[in-house]
């Protein structure tokens, strides 16, 4: 996790702090002393073992854990912060997707909480075949990254087509590094008909104020034996979550009724997690995460989805009205399985389309592109390492 160096006597004084584990638990090593102020390579690593071989409740701490570091708070002297705090979490300086593939200038890691909103692609604008901007001045979805994935983008020239290209003449995949962090956040302005909700935290970017409905973490944990099987292994590699606020209409229900892999941790433990990394009393407490996944099917058995998606930014895979989650009677999202279809084909210079499979998938997996053809996933691409900012963004 890249910190400005303000935040290092902050790190300093949290290094001693370490949480309860279990003797023999695969958390052990991952929650021991140091484990905020750790790397985010050595922290991923570390934590492996508690991610994909802990229980769901493990699981759960850990993205508690993992939403603690990004959320570490700096000062933000020129916006006032979040909900006027003055500060705001380390996450909201980190480069965006136009930080990163809309400029060929290199963003500068230690720079301040950015006063200006940077959408990325809107998915219902993808799945209808549209490349757009989201409006500015609505819901909005924004990616953000650490600098391990920056580095590793912008190195490896992945952030142009012409450069993606290049860059499969050379190899069959794209291979991610251990603690490779990318978040995707939600907000939606405030205005007098459509008010922040209780308890949501709020940021005055410069086309207005937002409130933040939520936040997906995954976090590239170990690599696969085989980079290249990354469409179909049950094999896991990387750890999803997502944190949504707590009252957003119908969130409760789909919590309980339609996410398949979720262990509520109770209250004491989050808020003893929350006062490890220094943000008790800040209003984190208003958000948790909906659950999280490591892989396409329940306990690798190839039969039963994994489901796990956030109201707001899968609304899309919610029935039978997607602006209603607390109606839902199904929810087909699931993070793990959107984002293996991230893939380029070599031959054809293109990218699969974008589509929301959920469970395991096999070579016939296909989708229609814009253009009305059909794509096979087993025909000719390479998998992009659940990257799709790739696809979404390149130039």
């Amino acid at each position: 996790m890249t910190l400005p160096s303000k935040q290092l006597t902050l790190l300093a004084s949290l290094a001693a702090l370490s949480l309860p584990v279990t003797a023999q638990s695969a958390s052990s090593g991952c929650t021991d002393d140091g484990w905020l102020a750790k790397s985010d390579e050595k922290f991923a690593a570390d934590c492996a073992d508690m991610a994909f071989d802990g229980d769901l409740e493990e699981r759960q701490k850990l993205a508690w854990m993992f939403f603690a570091r990004i959320s570490q708070l700096v000062d933000d002297p020129d916006k006032g912060g979040m909900s006027g705090k003055g500060k705001a979490p380390v996450w909201m300086a980190w480069p965006t997707d136009p930080d990163t593939f809309g400029t060929a200038w290199p963003f500068a890691l230690d720079k301040d909480v950015r006063n200006d909103l940077n959408p990325s692609v809107e998915k219902k604008d993808i799945k209808a075949g549209r490349i757009a901007t989201a409006d500015p001045d609505g819901a909005n979805e924004e990616v953000t990254r650490n600098k391990i994935s920056y580095d590793y983008l912008i190195h490896n020239g992945l952030t142009t087509k012409i450069d993606v290209a290049t860059y499969f003449t050379k190899h069959d995949y794209v291979d991610m590094p251990v603690g490779s962090v990318e978040l995707k956040a939600s907000w939606l302005q405030v205005t007098k008909g459509s008010p922040a909700p209780e308890g949501a935290l709020t940021f005055r970017f410069d086309s207005g104020e937002y409130w933040w409905r939520g936040l997906h973490i995954m976090v590239k944990m170990k690599p696969l034996k085989d980079p290249g099987d990354a469409f179909y292994t049950e094999e896991p590699s990387w750890f999803w979550t997502t944190f949504e606020l707590n009252d957003n209409p119908g969130v409760a229900h789909v919590r309980e009724t339609l996410i398949t892999q979720r262990a509520p941790l109770p209250q004491d433990e989050i808020s003893e997690i929350l006062k490890a990394g220094g943000l008790a009393g800040f209003g984190f407490e208003s958000y948790a995460p909906n659950g999280t996944q490591i892989r396409f099917t329940e306990n690798a058995d190839g039969t039963t989805p994994v489901i796990l998606g956030h109201t707001d930014m899968e609304d899309f895979a919610g029935s039978p009205n997607t602006a209603q989650p607390q109606y839902w009677k199904a929810f087909e999202a699931s993070c793990h399985g959107c984002h293996a279809t991230a893939a380029y084909n070599p031959q054809t210079a293109a990218f699969f389309p974008f589509s929301v499979p959920t469970g395991a998938l096999h070579p016939g997996y296909n989708k229609t592109d814009s253009a009305g053809v059909v794509r096979y996933l087993g025909q000719g691409y390479r998998p992009l390492d659940f990257m799709w900012p790739i696809a979404f963004q390149a130039r």
